[in-house]
């Protein structure tokens, strides 16, 4: 154990080892004779002697051995030994014996410094404990350890008042009022109610010292007690009586004085208190009309507020109202398109796709969602071919230039026919060779996929347009824009900066009026060869009014029939 002072000691340490010896002998009387030996007044502090007991309490078996070393252990030990109250208190609650608790409580009020929190709340825990002389111990040690007035300490000897032991109740009451603080109300009404009630003497005499102790001089309900206790049937509280008498008593002139300086007293008061009354009224009066006009301020900003809040919540809801109809707009759109929702949901799995890491991937998209990479068709003079040699541009007006024209035109109606027969369907049509796609954010901040094959998929886009309640899919490679090679360079070679939704003659030949003559023929083949088409389609609803429709434009006035070059914009790249 801690705490001693080595210089302190008187005793040499061969001496010492003497006396420790005969702790280890394997007898338990000569182990008990031994501990009760050093408790005199010459081992106090020595801390060799001090561990050898600590440790004897917590590890001898014998029952009567612990209670000799936590008695010698109180006595050696140093006031203010951390470690030994440590080792008391453990053995407070770890301890089966009775008796060792016992007496390491009243060890514990040897040791410990006055307020040790360690020390209360181990002894505390004792209050409850099994054994009433155990808790008798508890509350004496907790009168020397614990603080004057502590709450804590005060209920719980306040609650072992009531103990079913009277000795208990007797050290409880005397341990209450020696730690209350004077005229303590609750206090002092207990001791009345003890003094009137309990039927054991000692109770009654311990409640009628601490009466004594504790009341308020000239307190009218004790002294009524103290009076009646002056017969009781013990002669030891009728003693204890007219010695608290004697305490609680005031002498007639004394009394007086007192009285008159009391007089005195509640007259400055009641004059300062009503000047301090009339001033806090005059105070509440100011401050009640500057609250009244800061309410007022308050109520007309909230007003305000509140209009500018109605306001916003109607132009809100205007907004709402528009958004709503676009949205019932919108959603009668899978009317005409029955599969528009799959469509935007595949759209919304584009984003993730752009990076590298989708490069190369092939996957399944809907015609629906595919754009042409250019809006018109290349020129001979613009943009170079997929082989990195520059398109030949032939003479609008050549028969060549024409006959191409219409070659492609024948190759793509041709094509849309397959599709529409089911000779090829659209997947198989891109197994081999699936469509070369690139994942782009256009300027209208909407995704989409730009494919290159501009051929097969003006088939597939007409193809889609005559049975728009089928959804049909294509395999798609995707390709990157950004790298050096030939898929980075066919892209910023081809693609012109259009959202890809629409196809248009290219701009140099859908002004060439001169060239209406020489497309003419050439147009009226396609018709021919779009009839045939519809002619042979007899699979599907809906696509001989298409191609009709699309024959006849070709051969009429429209768009399409102004130049060769209109045909070749339809051309695959």
């Amino acid at each position: 154990g801690g705490g001693g002072n080595p210089g302190t000691t008187t005793l040499a340490a061969g001496a010492v080892a003497e006396m420790l010896k005969p702790l280890g002998s394997p007898d338990q009387h000569v182990r008990q004779a031994a501990c009760q030996a050093l408790a005199r007044p010459e081992c106090r502090g020595e801390p060799r002697i001090v561990a050898a007991l600590a440790a004897k309490l917590q590890q001898d078996k014998d029952v009567y051995v612990r209670q000799a070393a936590a008695s010698a252990l109180g006595q050696v030990a140093r006031r203010g030994d951390v470690d030994s109250v440590t080792v008391l208190v453990l053995r407070l609650t770890a301890d089966p014996d009775a008796g060792v608790r016992r007496l390491c409580c009243l060890a514990i009020a040897q040791v410990s410094t006055r307020g040790f929190q360690a020390a209360v709340t181990g002894l505390l825990a004792r209050l409850d404990d099994k054994d009433g002389g155990v808790r008798r111990s508890a509350l004496k040690s907790l009168e020397k350890v614990s603080e004057r007035g502590d709450p804590q300490v005060l209920n719980a000897l306040f609650a072992r008042t009531a103990d079913a032991e009277a000795f208990v109740r007797h050290t409880a009451v005397e341990a209450l009022s020696k730690l209350s603080e004077e005229g303590n109300p609750e206090v002092v009404a207990r001791l009345l109610e003890l003094n009137s009630t309990d039927r054991d003497e000692r109770v009654r005499w311990s409640a009628t010292e601490g009466l004594g102790r504790i009341a308020v001089r000239g307190d009218s309900r004790v002294l009524s007690c103290l009076l009646t206790k002056l017969d009781d049937e013990s002669d030891s509280v009728r003693r204890a009586a007219a010695g608290a008498l004697g305490r609680v008593t005031f002498a007639p002139l004394q009394e007086l004085e007192l009285q008159e300086r009391h007089i005195a007293e509640l007259e400055h008061t009641s004059r300062s208190e009503v000047n301090n009354l009339q001033a806090a009224m005059i105070q509440m009066r100011e401050a009640h009309a500057e609250e009244a006009a800061g309410l007022r301020r308050k109520y007309q900003d909230l007003q305000e507020q509140m209009q500018r809040e109605i306001a916003e919540r109607d132009e809100r809801i205007r907004g709402f109202e528009v958004i709503l109809e676009e949205q019932a707009t919108t959603a009668r759109v899978s009317e005409f398109l029955p599969h528009a929702s799959r469509v935007m949901r595949f759209l919304d799995t584009l984003p993730p796709l752009a990076g590298p890491s989708g490069y190369g991937m092939e996957i399944v998209a809907p015609v629906w969602a595919l754009r042409c990479v250019r809006s018109t068709a290349s020129a001979g003079s613009g943009n170079p071919a997929r082989g990195g040699a520059p398109n030949v541009r032939l003479d609008d007006n050549s028969p060549t230039g024409a006959g191409k024209d219409t070659r492609e035109l024948l190759e793509l109606f041709e094509l849309f026919e397959q599709l529409s027969n089911g000779r090829v369907t659209p997947m198989e049509l891109t197994e081999s060779k699936p469509l070369d796609v690139y994942v782009h954010r256009g300027e209208d901040d909407a995704w989409g996929l730009y494919c290159c094959s501009r051929h097969r998929l003006l088939a597939l886009l007409m193809r889609q347009a005559c049975a728009r309640n089928e959804f049909i899919s294509v395999r798609c490679i995707l390709r990157s824009k950004d790298d050096c090679g030939y898929w980075g360079w066919h892209w910023n070679s081809f693609y012109d900066g259009s959202d890809g939704l629409n196809v248009h003659p290219s701009p140099s030949t859908a002004r060439s009026p001169a060239s209406a003559g020489t497309f003419g023929s050439g147009a009226l083949q396609c018709g021919g060869a779009a009839e045939r088409a519809v002619s042979r389609t007899t699979n599907y609803t809906g696509v001989g009014s298409a191609s009709a429709t699309i024959a006849a434009s070709l051969g009429g006035t429209g768009v399409s029939a102004t130049s060769p070059s209109a045909l070749r914009a339809m051309s695959p790249s």
